[in-house]
């Protein structure tokens, strides 16, 4: 399967989910603004629900890049 550069689109948007991703897992972990709303679903707590929304904003730009690499035109 031959290589095909992303387009520009694939790439900016990819950025900018892996950057919010990113920000959401660093104040879990550095906790230096506090600006995540307190968000309990179920049994999982507020960090627990942010955890998985950040390391699912990490793998959302990772496979859209994957995409934009393997597919043509996107």
């Amino acid at each position: 399967m031959a290589w095909t550069p992303p387009t520009k689109w694939t790439v900016i948007f990819s950025f900018l989910v892996l950057a919010g991703g990113l920000f959401v897992l660093s104040e879990l972990l550095l906790e230096y603004t506090n600006v995540l709303p307190t968000l309990a679903l179920g049994t999982f707590s507020s960090a627990e629900v942010w955890g998985m929304i950040g390391m699912g904003l990490v793998f959302l730009a990772w496979f859209l890049m994957f995409l934009g690499v393997r597919l043509k035109g996107l």
